[in-house]
């Protein structure tokens, strides 16, 4: 929520990845040395940690004597935290063997550090005299046992961080041992590195079971047709996927080039991924794509990947053309990665490279039809962008050559010329039923029609939701045979999968302070809201934590609500209700249900119950005996969340009677 002067961050409960790091050996070496060495000591080794966290964008939320507490997804979450999250702690233990070996200080270079870390459910909040900002709860505590428990110079991830980031990491199963407090017995696995970028995309599927690709056979169909057009026109040709998160995308991309690789012996197909973490980073995306073509893998010692590179590019080329192959093999060489000879930065030097990567992918389209897929644009680098749009409006000897891209929403809104370059195919939400949802997940054909209808309306259209659905199932263990039909229903009703959350969580802290507050006071209202509501809430007394609304002027809260629901509305989070006008009575809903529960999440409890009050208010002075009900129900979660802030019971779920 809006806060005051004294607490910069809201009090929340929000989910979280948390990292402790320990330097082993630091104590004993600290004992034999001068206080000032032992000082300067830790001030460095301090400054190169933090500077980690802080690189993979993480919060630093306490030193403790030669340790540190990083966190991810509070106070603002960002896309893939997790993993984040990991590849800091990998970087640590990177930063302090550099610390060891250029130290002179005795018996220094001896020194290890020691990494935990795991994902959950934090409260975000203030503590003490000074009103610090903190996480507290058991995900930290346990984040604290994992690093106790792992050896010097290694990482260790506990089995809720490894499913937000299985794929993307090398890891090793551990024993399974007793923390204190805990009934159940914990499960970590060391982190042994980062897995290499494959050459092409694989679906990850819901763990053990099949996967099927459903309601997008005639979206294939459409691409398969701009493929036969492609190799007819015999110039670049750029498609475009756009959609939200999960609407299946990629799925989409990888089953289409499964199709035409199976009909066609004689194509090509590169493919690349753009990375939020690699978005300034110079032609990343060319870069991952070349890599791949050729070989050249990251942990290749130097001569090694030079060597393949240059064995690469000779294979492609025709005898007399000496002076081009040698430009390709240095400039793009350097391009990739392979030395530091020029900065691209100049006009001259990038139209220098635009060039040489129309010769080589000419060649390679020469050999086999040339298809090319850039999944996730949105995180694509400026430089990355700008050659690819040359490919599209560039006439100078063109080439048949099939580009096929891949992005969100918000990527062809904010960047419109798209939609001239390249031909837009926009995917919708699917009408998933029980039978769509037992062909996607064949193994799941025998669970009752009802267990399968309340995944599909849980789904609610969203490939990428229902896959997190099934994992969460799987992960609880109701999708054994004979589990109770009635437990699947209250899990469906009362859990969010956590890289769900995680997703979407990251989506409302993007947003402007006024759409979030908005979007956290609309929450409360329900899926369906109305302005009015809103306005009521906002005017509310709130609890300390809070910056209070009630001595504002209305017309400033106006103000500051209608903003915040034009901000929702453009960001395709919320939208008005066909035939409601701008008035007190608007009504609203929100995109998904998971949106709504997310933002309800974030509330602390004792703010819930104001809100409720507040709202349950204004719904009495309405003549509709709906909203009398409505009412009644929002003062019965204004008692419950009281109950929960003074400690009597769990969290509630707020019903959603609207």
């Amino acid at each position: 929520m809006v806060t005051d002067q004294f607490q910069r961050y809201p009090e929340e409960r929000r989910l979280a990845t948390v990292l402790f790091a320990d330097v082993q050996g630091f104590t004993s070496l600290a004992e034999h040395l001068d206080f000032e060495t032992v000082s300067d000591m830790i001030k460095d080794i301090s400054r190169r940690l933090d500077k980690v966290i802080e690189t993979h964008n993480g919060y630093i939320d306490k030193h403790l004597g030669d340790g540190v507490m990083g966190v991810w997804g509070a106070p603002f979450a960002g896309d893939n935290d997790a993993e984040k999250a990991v590849d800091a702690g990998l970087d640590m233990i990177r930063a302090l063997e550099d610390f060891c070996a250029n130290t002179t200080i005795p018996n220094a270079k001896e020194l290890k550090l020691r990494v935990g870390i795991n994902s959950g459910l934090v409260f975000a909040g203030y503590i003490g005299i000074r009103n610090e900002y903190t996480m507290i709860g058991d995900t930290v505590n346990v984040a604290s046992r994992l690093e106790q428990m792992a050896e010097p110079g290694t990482v260790v991830i506990g089995e809720n961080t490894l499913r937000l980031v299985r794929g993307s990491f090398r890891v090793h199963r551990l024993e399974p041992f007793k923390a204190k407090g805990k009934t159940e017995l914990m499960q970590p696995y060391r982190v042994d590195g980062r897995l290499s970028t494959p050459g092409r995309f694989r679906y990850q599927s819901a763990d053990s079971l099949i996967t099927n690709m459903v309601g997008r056979d005639q979206e294939l169909e459409r691409l398969q047709g701009f493929y036969g057009q492609t190799f007819e026109a015999e110039r670049p040709i750029m498609l475009l996927l756009g959609g939200e998160v999960g609407i299946g995308k990629s799925r989409l991309m990888m089953e289409f080039g499964n199709r035409i690789e199976e009909k066609n012996e004689r194509v090509n197909i590169l493919s690349t991924r753009g990375l939020l973490q690699a978005s300034r980073i110079p032609f990343y995306l060319w870069r991952v794509l070349l890599r791949n073509r050729f070989g050249v893998h990251d942990e290749d010692p130097s001569q090694t990947a030079t060597e393949k590179w240059n064995r690469g590019i000779e294979s492609i080329w025709e005898k007399g053309e000496e002076k081009t192959r040698l430009e390709v093999s240095q400039i793009l060489g350097a391009m990739i990665g392979l030395s530091s000879e020029g900065d691209f930065v100049s006009d001259e030097r990038l139209q220098r490279v635009f060039f040489l990567m129309r010769e080589l992918l000419k060649r390679l389209s020469l050999r086999k039809q040339l298809v090319l897929f850039f999944d996730d644009l949105q995180w694509g680098d400026r430089e990355s962008l700008q050659l690819l749009s040359n490919f599209l409006t560039n006439e100078e000897d063109p080439f048949p050559m099939l580009i096929i891209g891949a992005a969100r929403t918000d990527f062809l809104n904010n960047q419109t010329h798209w939609h001239n370059l390249s031909r837009v195919i926009m995917l919708h939400p699917l009408n998933f039923n029980a039978q769509l949802v037992a062909k996607a997940y064949p193994d799941l054909r025998d669970l009752p029609e009802d267990v399968l209808q309340e995944i599909a309306i849980r789904a609610e259209g969203n490939p990428y939701f229902l896959e997190e659905i099934v994992k969460s199932l799987l992960k609880t263990g109701l999708l054994e045979p004979g589990q109770d039909p009635e437990a699947i229903h209250i899990n469906l009703l009362s859990q969010i999968p956590e890289s769900l959350r995680a997703t979407l969580q990251a989506r409302m802290d993007n947003l402007s302070r006024e759409a979030r507050t908005v979007a956290l006071l609309a929450s409360v209202v329900g899926r369906v809201f109305w302005v009015g509501a809103l306005l009521k809430a906002a005017r509310s007394e709130p609890m300390p934590g809070t910056t209070p609304m009630v001595s504002v002027p209305e017309p400033v809260v106006d103000r500051f609500v209608q903003d915040g629901l034009r901000q929702l509305v453009r960001a395709e989070l919320a939208f008005p209700r066909s035939g409601s006008k701008f008035s007190d009575d608007q009504e609203y809903i929100f995109k998904n249900s998971y949106l709504r529960d997310v933002a309800y999440s974030l509330i602390p409890n004792r703010n819930r119950v104001q809100y409720h009050k507040a709202i349950a208010e204004w719904m009495k002075t309405k003549l509709d005996p709906a909203y009398q009900a409505m009412a009644r129900e929002h003062e019965s979660s204004a008692a419950a969340a009281a109950k929960v802030s003074t400690g009597a019971l769990a969290s509630p779920r707020p019903s959603d009677k609207s």
